[in-house]
């Protein structure tokens, strides 16, 4: 059995890699020497393509086989990919595991891979899907309920590290093991936001107006050290993309569909998503062209250093919607 795990979900991949082990070994998957588990970045190592084929190769005084896993396999050098690659073409009988973060689909090692074995994907899920995550996992792996504005604060604190979200629940569980259910005054009171905001992410609450939000997340962009100059371009581009659907849905009466279509925009993640029709309604083409002209002006003052501080960034920004 020849299995290859790609992405970067890392706490999916971990339970993965635990059932293969208990899958080969059964009882004995604790047995050291029933397993052997390479990393492809230990320096120790002179060649871990030798060092996997002579472990799936040969046969312990203690075990009928051993069952091998390679962690961090995108960190293989070209000459074990290439000797690793030439192996598996001849498809080994052998109890072997590769995990990666991201492989080449295009590349030899990749199909020889799919060609002796299975190839399974664990991608990382969409920020925007992660709450949901959060709410199918927390019950299944720790046998708690969760709230589902906790699950929309851990969310927006942790992103979609799924690993490092587990590992906060975890952190959580430990200082209170009797808790009933998971609740959002528990995880802020003992998770604090670690997650770097993308500047995109501001463009939804700008669109609508929303000045605590707005400003809670530009105030959480500053504190967490985003630079002003790509706040200013994502609202720059999202205020002229917004005009633009603007004009195709009210002066041309598109409809949203047929208006991001035209623009090249996807529909899910522009309208429903970014909830351009509201948006829309929120704004005038006279006071939406004001502040594109205002963003263009911010942009050459920051640039020029007219405007150097992060406060006075910060309050210029602040300044488009606070009226």
């Amino acid at each position: 059995m020849i299995v290859a795990l790609i992405g970067n979900d890392e706490f999916s991949k971990e339970k993965r890699i635990e059932k293969f082990l208990q899958d080969t070994l059964g009882d004995r998957k604790d047995d050291p020497m029933a397993r052997q588990i390479l990393f492809a970045t230990d320096p120790n190592i002179e060649s871990v393509a030798e060092t996997v084929i002579t472990a799936c190769d040969s046969v312990s005084m203690f075990s009928p086989e051993q069952t091998v896993v390679v962690r961090k396999a995108d960190e293989l050098k070209a000459d074990d990919t290439r000797e690793l690659t030439k192996w598996l073409s001849h498809k080994p009988n052998c109890t072997l595991l590769f995990e990666f973060s991201k492989l080449d689909g295009r590349g030899e090692f990749y199909k020889t891979l799919k060609a002796a074995g299975e190839i399974e994907k664990f991608d990382e899920p969409q920020q925007y899907k992660m709450a949901e995550w959060i709410a199918n996992a927390i019950p299944a792996q720790f046998k708690k309920q969760i709230d589902r504005d906790a699950c929309e604060y851990l969310a927006d604190a942790l992103g979609n590290k799924t690993k490092i979200v587990c590992e906060e629940i975890e952190k959580v569980l430990m200082f209170q093991p009797d808790c009933k259910k998971i609740t959002l005054d528990l995880v802020k009171s003992m998770i604090v936001p670690q997650r770097k905001n993308a500047a995109y992410e501001i463009n939804t609450p700008f669109g609508l107006r929303d000045v605590k939000a707005y400003t809670r997340i530009l105030n959480e962009m500053f504190r967490n050290g985003m630079e002003a100059v790509p706040i200013v371009a994502s609202l720059y581009y999202y205020s002229i993309d917004l005009l633009n659907f603007i004009t195709l849905t009210k002066d041309k009466k598109m409809s949203p569909a047929d208006a991001v279509k035209v623009m090249g925009k996807n529909d899910f993640i522009f309208n429903k998503l970014g909830r351009a029709p509201e948006c829309a309604n929120r704004w005038s083409k006279p006071l939406l062209c004001r502040v594109i002209r205002r963003l263009s002006d911010i942009d050459y003052e920051i640039k020029s250093g007219k405007c150097s501080t992060k406060v006075a960034q910060e309050l210029a920004l602040a300044a488009l919607i606070v009226r």
